[in-house]
């Protein structure tokens, strides 16, 4: 008798046992059923910010600027889903194909293949934000901006330009032309984001090997300059290069520790913060939809081939990109591999510098992984098409 009580108490045991496993997991996958509607739901939200301007909606744009990660968290969910071999996936699967166009901007298949690049007709062209040669401290490192300068000089590249360039001291001109001969180029065409002081010079910079023939900046009024373009003889060409540097969030150290950390903060810290970062963020996105329309404008009414380099400070999902992508090709798209990330901050996958163009084919593509900078640099080799 006593045998076969401990044995029946075992079974009982092994029953209540394996009755509460099954409860945890219908719990388990109850939560991950929910934060997947809520990852498809962002999604949705994310593949509307493309279409809608921010000034209509001022939070549909923080989806699209947060979509890569939440692309990720849906494929995430999908390959669980599968390996469950749940009828669930087929939602997010439709949605994803409905998406497929914002997931063909933000990521690429490693299949492309580079054409030569020292064929004829052939430009190659860098975007860099410097982050005025601080790399994260106070002032400019001429140490860092050495590393800069020697590793866009072994690119070799025809057309650079350089974003947050600065540099202090009485002779401010005088170190741009320095950068010039540095090199090797043969113009040089530099406007301050302000009206500069005596001893700092901040700005936007284009460094060219071939001649320039015009020049001009871009403006919205009450606030600082954010474009400028050149035009240059390419092989008989008249061809507009435009450094675009958009308007940015202004998000500090603090901003960023909470973005990463928000659960370190109690209940009413939690609110304030986050109305402060989105009044941030509603604040760029406003700018940057008066900045693309005047940009746009000049893309429409520019007769000559077109190369666009620059800091968007926004995503391939965004209002901004699908306005210039609208009239412009993207360098990514033709011959980039994988997601391209080339912010090199805090916040993950975000591809925010670009080469777009229109009149010419993309032969190469390179996001480089150089880090003295909060960015990394972007290189294409183009051919003109006509």
């Amino acid at each position: 008798m006593p045998k076969l009580t401990v044995t029946l108490n075992f079974f009982k045991y092994t029953s209540k046992n394996t009755a509460n496993t099954s409860s945890l997991v219908k719990v388990m996958l109850y939560i991950i059923t929910v934060l997947n509607l809520i990852a498809l739901a962002a999604f949705v939200f994310g593949l509307m910010a493309g279409k809608i301007p921010p000034s209509s909606n001022g939070y549909v744009p923080i989806f699209g600027l947060f979509f890569p990660l939440i692309l990720f968290a849906n494929a995430v969910f999908m390959v669980f889903w599968l390996i469950r071999k749940s009828w669930f996936t087929v939602i997010p699967v439709i949605i994803l194909i409905f998406g497929a166009n914002n997931f063909i901007d933000n990521f690429q298949m490693p299949f492309h293949t580079d054409s030569a690049n020292n064929a004829q007709g052939v430009v190659k062209v860098l975007t860099y934000n410097v982050q005025q040669f601080r790399d994260g401290n106070k002032t400019p490192q001429p140490g860092i901006q050495s590393d800069i300068l020697t590793f866009i000089n072994n690119e070799k590249a025809d057309i650079v330009c350089l974003q947050e360039y600065q540099t202090t001291g009485r002779q401010i001109y005088e170190t741009l032309k320095h950068t010039r001969d540095e090199l090797n180029t043969g113009i040089y065409y530099y406007e301050s984001y302000f009206n500069p002081k005596y001893d700092l010079l901040s700005g936007m910079v284009i460094f060219s090997k071939y001649t320039a023939v015009d020049k001009g900046k871009l403006k919205i009024e009450g606030s600082r300059t954010f474009g400028i373009y050149t035009d240059l003889l390419i092989n008989e060409d008249t061809v507009r290069v435009f450094n675009i540097h958009l308007a940015s969030i202004k998000l500090g150290k603090e901003d960023l520790g909470f973005v990463s950390s928000p659960t370190n903060e109690s209940q009413e810290q939690l609110k304030v913060k986050s109305l402060a970062i989105y009044q941030k963020l509603n604040k760029a996105f406003l700018l940057r939809e008066k900045q693309v329309d005047l940009l746009k404008d000049m893309i429409v009414n520019t007769t000559y081939p077109i190369l666009l380099c620059g800091d968007f400070n926004d995503t391939p999902s965004s209002w901004v990109y699908h306005q210039l992508q609208s009239h412009l090709n993207d360098s990514f798209v033709e011959r980039g591999k994988g997601i391209s990330i080339t912010f090199a901050g805090p916040i993950p996958l975000l591809r925010i510098d670009y080469i777009l163009h229109s009149g010419f084919k993309t032969t190469q593509y390179a996001r480089h992984r150089f880090k003295r900078s909060d960015h990394f640099p972007v290189t294409a080799s183009l051919k003109l098409t006509h």
